[in-house]
C-alpha cells in the first residue's frame, strides 16, 4: 500500500462528487482531463497499464463480493477503489478534479481503515490473536478520529502554517506507524495461515518500505536524497499496486478456497453428527424396548403372584418363575453389554484361557438348544493354544457370535466353530453359519455402535456386535465379516500373536463359564397363557397382538378374568385373525417384525373397521404418544405398566365405546319415531304462519346465512340432498356441505336430531 503526493492545493469541505455536480456544463474537456506527461513515455505507459491492471481487479472483486457476500470481498472491493483512484492521478494531474494534499489524506486514511478491517476478517484475528484484534480496533478509531480533527482543523484554522506542519508531521507518523502494524499483523499471521500471509508480506514489504521512505520526507536529511526518492515513488506506485493487487487476490482466492472446504467439512460433520444423533435416538428407542418389556413382565408376574394370581399350584408358580428369571437374565445381559462396551481393556484383569477347551465348554452349553432346532452344531478347534485375556471378554465375543448363529439359522441349517494359529502367530475365530446372512450395505453398518438392522422377522439394536468389535480392538484384535444373503455368514476373531502362547502343557484351571447363562437362556420356551380361540364363553374378546410371548402370556393372564384374549405376534396375524374373529378391543405393541402397530392400525381403518385401539408400548415419547392418538388410538399406554391400569383402560374404553352406541341408537329411534309419527298424522293442523316463525326464530338464533335458511326450511318438509341440490341448482356435495355446517351451528349431530327440533318447533303453539 502507497499513498503520493500532489502539492497542497486548495481544500475543499464537501465530497468529490458532490464537487463535480458543480462543475459548470460548459467547462471543456482539456480543463477535465490534465495528463501528468507532457508526451507519452515509459511512465504514462506504465501508470496506464498498471490502471487497466487495477480496474479490471476491482471488477473481479467486485464481482465476488456480490456473488459470495464475504466481508473480505467487500473491504478489497474498498482497498481497491482507492488505488485505482491513487493510480489515475499517477497519470493524470486532474481527472475532473485535482488531487491535493487534504484529498490524500483522506484518501490515505481510508485506505489504512479498510486494510485494518480487511486483515481482521482474512486472517480471523479475533480467533488467533485477541490482543492484536484489541489492537486494530483501537488504532481504527484513533485514525478515524484524527482525521476529523486533520480536517477540521485545516478548515478552522487556513492560515496557522506552523499548526498545519505539525499536523502533516503527525500525520506521516501514522503513515508510518500504520505500515509496521500491517507488517507486523502478516508476520504474525504467518504462524496459521502460512501461505495467505506470505503472499500478502512478499506484496506489501516494496510499497510500504517506500511509502515510509516518502514520508520521511518530512525529515530535513531526506532532502539530500530527493532524486531518488522521486524515481523511486515514480515506478513505484504503479508496478507496486499492480503487484501488490494481483498477489492480495491470489492470497484471497487461496483464503476463500480453504473456507469453502472448511465450509464443507463442516457441513459434512454436522450432517454426520446430526445422523448420529439420528442413531443414538433410534437405538436408544429400540433399547428402551428391550429394557422395558422385561421390566413389565417381571413388575407385572411379581404383582400377580403376590395376588395369588396363579394359586397354590407349584408347577404353575414355576413356570411363572421361569418367566421372571428369563427376563431377569435378559434384562442382565443387556445391562452387562452397556456397562462393558465403554470399559477400556486396561482395567481388566487378564487370565491364561485354553481356547479349546472354553471353546468345548461352550459348545456344549448350546447342543441342548441347536438339537431342539434342529441345527448341526460343529467344532474344530487348536488344542495348543493359550490365549492371554480376561475370560469374562472372551466369553462375551464368543458367546455373542454363537448366540447370534443360533438366532438367524433356520432349522436343518449348521454352524461350524474352528480356531487356528495363522503364520504371523496371532490366533484366528471363525464362527460360520448356514443363516440368512446380512445385507451388503447392512455389512458395514453392523458393527457400529447405536445403529439398528432389521434381520429378518428380528431387530438388531446395536449392543452385541459393536460390543465384539469393542473388546477385541481393546486388546489390539479385529472382527471380520463375510457374508451373502441367504447363503450364510462368517464372523472371524483376530486376537494378535502377543496374546497368544502354545503349549502342550494347558493349564490346569477349569475356567468356568459364568455368563453362559445370560446367553442360552433367551432360546428357553417362554409359557403360554394365551386364552385359546375356541372359547365359545360371552366375555369381550380382546386381541393382543404382540411380538414377545412373555408378554401375550402376561397381558392374556391379566384379562383373563374378564375378557376373552387372543393373540397375534405381528400385525399381519392380526388381520388375519380380525377377518375370522369378533373383536371389541385391540391392544397392539408398535415396535414389532413385518407389519409395525401404526402400519396395523391403518390397515384396519383402510379396512372400514371401527375398533377400540390401545398401544401398549416401550416408546415412552411424546411425539410418538401425539402421532399414535393422531392416527386414531384411543390410549398410549407405556411399559412397564400396571396390569390394574390395564384393566381399568380396557374397562373404560368399552363402557365409552358401549354408551355412545347405545346414544346413538337412541337418537336414531328418536328421529325415526317423530317422522313416521309425522307421516302417519298427515292430516294433522299445523300453524304454518307459526312454524315459519319458529324456524326463523332459530335461524337468527343460531346465526344462519340466507342459504342455510333456505335448506334448513326444505329440511323440514323433509326433502332429501338430492331434491334440495336441484330445487336451489347446487350440486349434491354442496349441499351435505352446507348441512355439516347447519349441523354445527344448531347443535345437533345428525339429520334426525334436526328433524327432532324442527318438529319441537311445530308442536309449539
Amino acid at each position: 500500500m502507497s499513498c503520493f503526493h500532489s502539492g497542497t492545493g486548495r481544500y475543499l469541505k464537501m465530497p468529490w462528487f458532490v464537487f463535480m455536480l458543480m462543475i459548470p456544463a460548459n467547462l471543456e474537456a482539456s480543463a477535465l482531463v490534465v495528463p501528468k506527461y507532457s508526451s507519452i513515455g515509459l511512465p504514462l505507459i506504465i501508470g496506464l497499464l498498471a490502471l487497466g491492471v487495477l480496474l479490471g481487479l476491482l471488477a473481479y472483486t467486485i464481482f465476488l463480493a456480490f456473488s459470495t457476500k464475504e466481508p473480505m470481498f467487500i473491504y478489497f472491493s474498498v482497498i481497491m477503489v482507492l488505488l485505482a483512484v491513487l493510480q489515475t492521478f499517477a497519470a493524470f494531474d486532474r481527472f475532473l478534479f485535482s488531487l491535493t494534499y487534504n484529498r490524500v489524506t483522506i484518501i490515505t486514511h481510508l485506505l489504512f481503515i479498510t486494510f485494518l478491517l480487511f486483515f481482521e476478517t482474512f486472517f480471523t484475528l479475533s480467533v488467533h490473536a485477541p490482543l492484536l484484534s484489541r489492537i486494530n480496533r483501537i488504532s481504527i478509531l484513533v485514525i478515524a478520529a484524527y482525521t476529523v480533527f486533520f480536517l477540521l482543523a485545516k478548515a478552522l484554522m487556513p492560515n496557522a502554517r506552523e499548526f498545519h506542519a505539525l499536523l502533516d508531521f503527525i500525520r506521516e507518523l501514522f503513515v508510518f506507524s500504520t505500515n509496521i502494524i500491517f507488517l507486523y499483523t502478516i508476520i504474525r499471521a504467518i504462524k496459521w495461515m502460512p501461505t495467505e500471509a506470505t503472499l500478502l508480506l512478499v506484496a506489501f514489504i516494496p510499497p510500504a518500505v517506500l511509502t515510509s521512505v516518502n514520508a520521511l520526507n518530512i525529515f530535513t536529511f531526506m532532502h539530500r536524497y530527493e532524486t531518488m526518492v522521486t524515481f523511486l515513488m515514480t515506478y513505484n506506485q504503479p508496478i507496486g499496486l499492480s503487484l501488490q493487487a494481483i498477489l492480495f487476490s491470489l492470497a484471497m482466492g487461496n483464503r476463500y478456497n480453504q473456507m469453502k472446504l472448511e465450509r464443507q467439512e463442516a457441513a459434512r460433520e454436522s450432517e454426520q453428527l446430526r445422523l448420529l444423533d439420528q442413531r443414538k435416538t433410534e437405538f436408544f428407542m429400540d433399547m428402551n424396548h428391550e429394557l422395558r418389556t422385561p421390566l413389565t413382565i417381571i413388575l407385572g408376574m411379581t404383582d400377580q403372584l403376590r395376588q395369588g394370581k396363579f394359586g397354590d399350584s407349584i408347577r404353575a408358580n414355576d413356570r411363572v418363575f421361569q418367566t421372571i428369571e428369563r427376563n431377569g437374565l435378559r434384562l442382565l445381559r443387556q445391562v452387562n453389554h452397556l456397562l462393558r462396551i465403554g470399559k477400556p481393556s486396561e482395567t481388566v484383569g487378564t487370565d491364561l484361557l485354553p481356547v479349546s477347551a472354553l471353546l468345548s465348554r461352550m459348545i456344549d452349553e448350546f447342543s441342548p438348544i441347536a438339537a431342539q432346532l434342529s441345527i448341526a452344531l460343529k467344532i474344530e478347534a487348536d488344542t495348543s493354544s493359550i490365549l492371554e485375556m480376561a475370560g469374562e471378554d472372551f466369553e462375551a465375543v464368543v458367546m455373542n457370535l454363537l448366540a447370534n448363529a443360533l438366532k438367524f439359522t433356520k432349522a436343518g441349517g449348521s454352524i461350524h466353530v474352528t480356531s487356528r494359529i495363522i503364520d504371523d502367530g496371532s490366533l484366528c475365530i471363525s464362527v460360520e453359519d448356514t443363516g440368512i446372512g446380512i445385507e451388503k450395505a447392512d455389512q458395514e453398518l453392523i458393527f457400529q455402535r447405536y445403529h439398528g438392522i432389521r434381520m429378518g422377522n428380528q431387530m438388531q439394536t446395536g449392543l452385541g456386535l459393536p460390543l465384539v468389535k469393542s473388546i477385541l480392538e481393546g486388546y489390539g484384535g479385529s472382527v471380520a465379516l463375510d457374508s451373502t444373503p441367504g447363503i450364510g455368514s462368517t464372523f472371524t476373531l483376530t486376537f494378535p500373536h502377543t496374546m497368544v502362547q502354545r503349549t502342550t502343557n494347558l493349564p490346569q484351571s477349569e475356567h468356568p463359564l459364568q455368563n453362559s447363562k445370560l446367553y442360552t437362556t433367551q432360546f428357553a420356551e417362554p409359557g403360554n397363557e394365551e386364552l385359546p380361540c375356541s372359547d365359545t364363553s360371552s366375555k369381550p374378546t380382546i386381541l393382543v397382538v404382540e411380538d414377545n410371548l412373555d408378554m401375550c402370556s402376561f397381558i392374556c393372564a391379566a384379562i383373563k378374568d374378564e375378557y376373552r384374549g387372543i393373540v397375534a405376534h405381528s400385525g399381519t396375524e392380526g388381520l388375519a385373525l380380525l377377518d375370522t374373529e369378533s373383536v371389541q378391543l385391540i391392544i397392539s405393541d408398535i415396535m414389532m417384525p413385518h407389519m409395525d402397530g401404526h402400519a396395523f392400525l391403518s390397515s384396519i381403518k383402510k379396512r372400514g373397521r371401527l375398533i377400540p385401539f390401545i398401544f401398549l408400548t416401550a416408546r415412552d415419547s411424546l411425539e410418538e404418544k401425539i402421532k399414535s392418538l393422531e392416527e386414531g388410538a384411543l390410549h398410549y399406554l407405556t411399559k412397564p405398566f400396571s396390569a390394574h391400569v390395564l384393566l381399568a383402560t380396557i374397562k373404560t374404553t368399552l363402557e365409552h365405546d358401549r354408551v355412545l352406541t347405545e346414544t346413538h341408537v337412541e337418537q336414531m329411534q328418536h328421529g325415526f319415531d317423530l317422522l313416521v309419527h309425522e307421516l302417519e298424522q298427515p292430516a294433522k293442523s299445523v300453524d304454518t304462519v307459526l312454524y315459519s316463525s319458529k324456524l326463523e326464530q332459530l335461524a337468527k338464533e343460531c346465526s344462519l346465512s340466507a342459504r342455510e335458511r333456505e335448506i334448513v326450511f326444505l329440511l323440514g318438509e323433509g326433502k332429501s340432498d338430492k331434491e334440495i341440490a336441484e330445487r336451489l341448482n347446487l350440486s349434491v356435495k354442496t349441499i351435505a356441505n352446507h348441512n355439516q355446517k347447519i349441523y354445527q351451528k344448531i347443535g345437533v349431530n345428525s339429520r334426525f336430531e334436526l328433524f327432532a327440533k324442527l318438529f319441537r318447533c311445530r308442536e309449539t303453539p
